[in-house]
Parts: C-alpha cells; structure tokens; sequence
C-alpha cells in the first residue's frame, strides 16, 4: 500500500503540537465558558489595512481560490496583501519527475498575486517531507552520494529561485530540519532526514547559499514548527547563530503558527526575545488556532459559543504580542483563508481555526482582533 506521506506528516505534526501546547507550563484561565454572541454591525476592516502599519497578512492558498470567479478569489484580494502555495511550490509538486518540471499551478499564484498587487512567499526548497524519492535514493534504494545529492538540490534550487527571481520575495529555503522532543538538547537536527543521513547538516548552509545566488533579493528563512517552545527554540537559535557566524546567508526565522487557544503567550515572548538578539526577520507563516483545548476533547462539527470565547482569548493575546513585536515581524500568513479548508479538520471534528468563517465571513473574534488593533 501506499503510504502518502504528506498525510503521515499533518497528523504527526498535530498530534505533536497539541500535545506539546496542552503541556504549557503557564496557569491560563478558564476556557470553557461562553459569552453571549452578538451581532454588532461594526464595519468590516479588511485584514490588509487593519495590519498595513504593522506588518504584512498573507494566507496559504491553493490554485483553484486564486481566482478571482470564487469567493476565495475575492476574499484573498480583500483582505490579505501576501499569499503562500500552500502545496504547489514543495520539491513533489514542481519536480516528481527528475528534469522534468511542472510549473502551471505555481505560475497561476505567482500571476494572481502579480495582477491583485499581492507578494508571495515561496515554500518550500529543501525539505525532507514532499519531495520525490529521486532527490534522495538510487535505483536500488540506497542513499545517494554527497556529491550528487548536493548538485541536484543546486540544480532544484537554482531552477526555481532563478524562474520566480523578483516574483517571489521570500523563501523558505529549508523547512523543519531540527529534532523534537529533546529537552537535554543532545539531538540538534533532524537525524531521520535523508538530507541530514547524506550530507550532514551543512546541507542547510548549501540550500541557502544556492537560494542567494539565484536571486541576490530574496529574503531567505528558516521554517519550523512548535518553535515557541524551549526544547525547540534553543536548537534553531543555535543553527541560525551558527549560519550567521560563518556568513551564510540567512534573512529570517519563520515560525509556524500551529498554535492553540491555550498557547503560552511567555513562551511566545521568549522566543520572540530571543530570535530578536539574532538581528533576522522573523514571520509567522502557518497561523492557525484550532478550538480544542486538547487532541483528547471531544469533537464538534458545529461552531459554538464556547469555541468563539476560546478563540477571543487566544487571538487576541496573539496579535496583541504580535503587534509588540512589529519592528522585527513582516509578515503573518495563515495557513488558509477560512474555516472551510484547513488540514487540521478530521471527520467529525472540525477545527474552525481561523478569523473567518466558513462562508469567508468574519467571525466575532474578527471584530475581537479588529478593536485591539484600533485600540493601540
């Protein structure tokens, strides 16, 4: 059977977060109650120009909501000044096939983008998830050789920086390459990557320095996830820290944003604090806040009061750190548009994560998010 490994991958990194989120420290209040729910008629301001001062607000899309005949079309030019390939930018997606390059569905964002004066953030280049095997295994199955695994991934990297060059101006060049799990810290990296089994983890310094010679204007990032928490933070610090001190080019940590409406907001000033004393960008690109307090809870399908109050909390603590923050933050992306597409839905569980609903309508914790930022 085969195993699709994207899939593999979204269910890893849920359950991995949730956890990690449920095991905070930091004493939150109580959650579970509800507010009374309000139609309040206030004016809607779209997210571009409520955060215009601040820093960007970008969303992960797919081809088919870029398109200006849809809803999703319409709402991405509403509200957002930035946009991510969701999917159609991964190693898989633009190159299954070794030299053999499939661009449309990446060329269609980058030209909805270009004609609705939006950016667009690239993700991703190197990866250990969603790429095709090629990248990493001969024709017995065994793994290639440095030398030819680091041409390929120039020949990848080169490839597609060099189409997009001044289309695209903002890469996630590596994507979640440091260990979980390891409070001692003793595991830096990934050691499972097949990029870290053939190279080691200059790899990581390699796709970096092929990201700025295809194009010298690119802001370059790091990506990772659960990277608010100690165990996580201290590990990506010390391998920025460490590109920087050996001149490798490195703009910009992006944090993914697969956070809960329990999240600590110590634990997100820290490292925030601490990326700060590297002198890089920092972006949060994968923001969504799922309803649950715990994987354990159980699931609904129907948005309630409960799920609207938690999400009031959590969102508005977020932005409001957020926004302490802008002088070193560019951009904020969620990773989607509204409730109606998220990875994070499972069969009867819906995680409702985001500031519209699932007719792309804003929902109370919009106007929540929309006062806190009128507010300052």
């Amino acid at each position: 059977m085969k195993i699709n490994k994207s899939k593999l991958w979204a269910l890893g990194a849920s359950v991995l977060i949730i956890w990690s989120c449920s095991n905070s420290e930091e004493v939150i209040p109580d959650l579970n109650v509800p507010e009374d729910e309000e139609d309040t008629g206030e004016v809607v301001i779209p997210l571009k120009e409520l955060f215009e001062d601040y820093f960007e607000i970008g969303a992960a899309v797919t081809p088919q909501q870029a398109d200006l005949g849809t809803a999703h079309g319409q709402t991405l030019r509403k509200h957002f000044s930035s946009i991510t390939a969701e999917n159609v930018m991964k190693p898989d997606a633009l190159q299954r096939v070794k030299g053999q390059y499939t661009w449309s569905s990446a060329d269609q964002l980058v030209q909805f983008a270009k004609d609705n004066n939006m950016l667009v953030r690239g993700h991703c280049l190197t990866w250990h998830s969603q790429s095709p095997d090629w990248m990493f295994y001969d024709e017995n199955g065994d793994l290639l050789s440095r030398e030819l695994a680091l041409a390929q991934l120039e020949e990848h990297i080169t490839t597609v920086v060099t189409r997009y060059k001044d289309d695209v101006y903002a890469w996630d060049v590596v994507n979640e390459a440091m260990f979980d799990w390891d409070p001692a810290g003793v595991i830096e990296y990934r050691e499972d990557s097949p990029w870290y089994q053939m190279i080691g983890e200059t790899y990581i310094d390699s796709a970096f320095v092929y990201a700025r010679r295809a194009d010298p204007n690119a802001k370059l990032f790091y990506n990772d996830y659960n990277s608010i928490f100690s165990w996580k933070r201290n590990k990506i610090y010390n391998m920025v820290k460490r590109l920087k001190d050996n001149n490798i080019p490195i703009d910009g940590i992006g944090l993914q944003g697969h956070w809960m409406v329990n999240t600590s907001e110590a634990d997100i000033r820290t490292t925030l604090d601490l990326f700060r004393s590297l002198d890089v960008e920092i972006q949060i690109t994968e923001l969504d806040i799922p309803v649950y307090l715990s994987s354990d809870e159980p699931g609904a399908t129907v948005y309630n009061d409960t799920f609207s109050f938690r999400q009031k909390m959590a969102y508005t603590m977020i932005f409001d750190v957020l926004l302490d923050y802008s002088d070193i933050i560019t951009n904020v992306t969620f990773w989607g548009i509204g409730d109606d597409h998220t990875w994070l839905d499972q069969p009867g569980r819906k995680a409702f994560p985001f500031l519209l609903d699932e007719e792309l309508n804003p929902k109370p914790v919009y106007f929540e998010v929309q006062k806190l930022v009128q507010n300052r």
